[in-house]
């Protein structure tokens, strides 16, 4: 029995390959880097080509003649950012022409620009469309680097980032799914960051860390992380830990205090204040910011 994969890379073969050669060649890639990925988060191989062979199936098809296999809310939608056509209408073929299964339709329809809550096969055909090894624009291969080095969502936010740019410079409004997206993905990738900062911290035994949810507080940033340490020498010495941390995308703007009794380090959206136990009693930390939410600090 052919499997749903065989029979997509056999429908995408004799659609596109002697009528564009470089979509399909794209569509190549993005399978190879589909497989790639599907092998290491442990989703279904089969399943993930199939959607990868399957997702730009209607790239060139009429859109006065794809209306009509579109619902009517799909083509208010589309209407209004038509480059979503291709994608809502070849999942309707993937469905109409070699099955049913929702995950697989999905990764289809969303591949453009993805949704929160995505599933590991969306994820991966979305960010293996920006990232397949035809792609040579600079931030397809920043984004594919780090796929490469496992940082998925990083990749995700940052193809998001570069996506709505270009919407922008072209003085044009990013649709506000693509906005909620990046906003999700924005946050994922944060909260993967904090947990890299408190593991920094704990890495030169700095005590009781304290994350401060700054979003309704602050207009600068949207985290405070404080610790303790015994030192001025101590409260200098997770510098080094933090700055490998700009490969992970950390963004260090400024090092205050260094070998002091407080060090602050702005990184944009997280601050980092260590103290001395001396000087964050002397500031009382916990009562200046009793009324801001704590975030919970896996314990090791």
């Amino acid at each position: 029995m052919q499997s749903s994969s065989d029979k997509a890379y056999e429908i995408i073969t004799n659609k596109l390959k002697n009528t564009h050669k470089k979509r399909y060649e794209h569509i190549l890639g993005v399978c190879e880097m589909a497989e790639y990925l599907a092998k290491i988060k442990g989703v279904d191989v089969t399943k993930a080509k199939t959607a990868a062979l399957m997702h730009d199936y209607s790239k060139y098809d009429d859109i006065n003649d794809a209306k009509k296999y579109l619902s009517e809310e799909d083509q208010k939608e589309c209407e209004k950012y038509p480059f979503l056509y291709h994608a809502y209408l070849s999942a309707y073929w993937y469905k109409k022409l070699i099955g049913d299964d929702i995950d697989i339709y999905n990764a289809i329809r969303y591949h453009v620009f993805g949704r929160p809550n995505m599933s590991d096969l969306e994820e991966i055909i979305m960010i293996s469309d920006y990232t397949e090894k035809n792609r040579t624009y600079d931030s397809c291969i920043e984004c594919r680097k780090l796929i490469l080095d496992g940082k998925i969502n990083l990749a995700i936010y940052k193809s998001l980032m570069y996506t709505i740019d270009i919407v922008l410079k072209n003085h044009e409004e990013p649709h506000p799914k693509q906005v909620m997206v990046f906003n999700y993905y924005k946050e994922k990738v944060e909260e993967e960051m904090i947990d890299k900062v408190v593991d920094a911290l704990k890495k030169v035994r700095c005590e009781d860390i304290i994350v401060y949810d700054m979003k309704e507080k602050s207009p600068f940033y949207d985290t405070m992380v404080v610790a303790s340490v015994s030192s001025e020498r101590q409260a200098s010495s997770f510098i080094g830990y933090l700055e490998d941390l700009e490969n992970d995308g950390l963004q260090i703007r400024r090092i205050e205090g260094l070998n002091t009794s407080w060090v602050l380090v702005d990184c944009n959206s997280i601050v980092v204040s260590v103290f001395t136990k001396e000087e964050r009693s002397h500031f009382e930390i916990e009562k200046l910011y009793i009324d801001i939410p704590k975030r919970l600090i896996q314990e090791d």
